[in-house]
C-alpha cells in the first residue's frame, strides 16, 4: 500500500510537464508564470509540511494519509474544470498540500511498522514514486493523443485523479488502523543510537537535512519543468518526450538499486557526494554539449536524484527518536520543498529577463554545489550499532 501511495502521489504532479508548452500557449503564460505553475507544488509542500508534521501526532499517519489522498484527487479533477491560470494555480495548491499530507506521513508510519527494516521500506517507497512520475510523464501525451481530442490537455487532469481515488478506497480498506502493540514491541528491538555532535555543525537537525532532500528536489522538479520549454527554444522539440521519459524512467533501476543496498547505502557520506557530482557535471553538459546527447544526461540526473532523495528522506527515521520523527520529516520537508521552489521559479524569471533559455538551469547547478559541499562537511555517518 505503501507502493502504491507512493504512485498516485506523483502521477498527478508529474502529468503536468509534457503538457506545459500547450498550457502555456492557450493560456498565454510567460516563463515567470509557467515557472511559478511547475513549482507551485513545492512551495505548497514546504509551507505545510512542517504544521503536517504537528498534526500526524495528533490524528495518526494512517489519517493523514488518507485525507492526503482525497485532497489529490479533488485538485486533480477540479482543476480539469475552470482552464484558466487562476483556478489552476488554486487547485493545483490544493493537489499539492494532500500530497504533502501523505508524504509527511508515510515516514513516520515506516518507523512504526518497519522499524528493522527502515532503510528497505524507504527505498520501497521511493520505488512507488518513481513508478508514479514515470507513467504520468511518459503517458500523458500519449493518452491525450489517443483517447482524448487532440490538446486537450484539461482531460488528463481527470484521467490521473481516477487511480488516485481507487488508492484511497484500498487504504481504507486495507491499512490496520491500530498498530500500539506492535509499536511497543519494534522499537524496543530497534531503538535508535542519539547521533554525536559535531564540532563543526553540531548534532544534525532537520533544517539542515532539508537542504539535502530540497536539492535533490530542486533539480529533478526543475529538469522536468524546462525540458519541453527549452528544447521548443533551442528548436528541438522532438526531443522532448524522449528526454522527459528517460529522465523518469532512469529512476526506475537506481531506485532499485538502491533497494537492493538500502542496508548499506543509507545514512554514509559518499553516495551524497558521488551523485552530486553527476548532477553538477550532467547539468554543464547539459548546455555544453551536442543536444542530441540530453537523453544521456536526463538518464544520469534522474537516477541521481532519486538515489539523493531516498537516502535524506530516510535519515529523519534513522536518526530522531520515535515521536520525534513526523516533527523532523515535516521539517525537513518544509525547508526542501521552499528551497526547490525557488529553483523554477528563479529559473523562469531570469529566463524572461535575460532571454537565454539556458538560464534557466542555472539554479539546479547551484543546487549540486550545495549537495556537494553538505556531503563533504555533515556528520551524517550512522554508527554501526544503529
Amino acid at each position: 500500500m505503501i507502493v502504491l501511495v507512493g504512485i498516485n502521489l506523483r502521477t498527478a504532479l508529474l502529468a503536468v510537464p509534457p503538457i506545459v508548452p500547450l498550457l502555456s500557449h492557450d493560456l498565454h503564460l510567460t516563463y515567470t508564470q509557467t515557472g511559478l505553475l511547475t513549482s507551485l507544488p513545492t512551495l505548497v509542500m514546504g509551507v505545510s509540511s512542517l504544521p503536517i508534521g504537528l498534526l500526524i501526532g495528533r490524528w495518526g499517519g494512517r489519517i493523514m494519509v488518507a485525507f492526503g489522498l482525497l485532497l489529490v484527487a479533488l485538485g486533480a479533477c477540479l482543476r480539469a474544470l475552470w482552464p484558466a491560470i487562476l483556478p489552476l494555480y488554486f487547485f493545483t495548491a490544493l493537489l499539492s498540500l494532500g500530497s504533502a499530507c501523505s508524504q509527511t506521513a508515510i515516514p513516520a508510519l515506516i518507523r512504526q511498522w518497519f522499524s528493522t527494516q527502515i532503510g528497505l521500506a524507504t527505498a520501497l517507497y521511493s520505488d512507488g514514486l518513481v513508478i508514479g512520475e514515470t507513467l504520468g510523464a511518459m503517458l500523458t501525451i500519449p493518452v491525450m493523443l489517443n483517447w482524448f481530442v487532440r490538446d486537450s490537455w484539461a482531460s488528463t487532469f481527470v484521467f490521473w485523479s481516477i487511480p488516485v481515488v481507487i488508492a484511497l478506497a484500498l487504504w481504507l480498506w486495507l491499512v490496520p488502523a491500530n498498530i500500539v502493540n506492535q509499536r511497543r514491541v519494534t522499537f524496543k528491538q530497534a531503538e535508535p543510537t542519539p547521533h554525536k555532535p559535531s564540532h563543526r555543525f553540531g548534532s544534525i537537525n532537520p533544517w539542515v537535512l532539508g537542504l539535502l532532500v530540497g536539492g535533490a528536489q530542486l533539480i529533478y522538479f526543475g529538469t522536468n519543468a524546462w525540458i519541453a520549454s527549452y528544447n521548443q527554444a533551442v528548436h528541438a522539440p522532438g526531443l522532448t518526450w524522449l528526454a522527459l521519459g528517460i529522465l523518469n524512467a532512469a529512476q526506475l533501476p537506481a531506485s532499485l538499486l538502491a533497494t537492493l543496498l538500502a542496508h548499506k547505502l543509507v545514512g554514509r557520506k559518499l553516495p551524497f557526494i558521488i551523485c552530486a557530482l553527476l548532477c553538477l557535471i550532467a547539468l554543464v553538459c547539459w548546455i555544453w554539449t551536442p543536444i542530441v546527447l540530453e537523453p544521456l544526461w536526463a538518464a544520469i540526473i534522474g537516477g541521481t536524484t532519486i538515489i539523493l532523495y531516498t537516502l535524506s528522506i530516510a535519515l529523519p527515521a534513522l536518526l530522531a527518536k520515535q515521536e520525534e520523527v513526523a516533527l523532523w520529516t515535516g521539517t525537513m520537508l518544509t525547508v526542501g520543498y521552499l528551497f526547490s521552489f525557488l529553483g523554477s521559479f528563479i529559473g523562469g524569471w531570469l529566463w524572461d529577463m535575460v532571454h537565454i533559455p539556458a538560464i534557466a538551469f542555472l539554479p539546479l547547478a547551484l543546487a549540486s554545489g550545495v549537495i556537494l559541499v553538505l556531503g563533504v562537511l555533515l556528520p551524517i555517518q550512522r554508527s554501526p550499532t544503529a
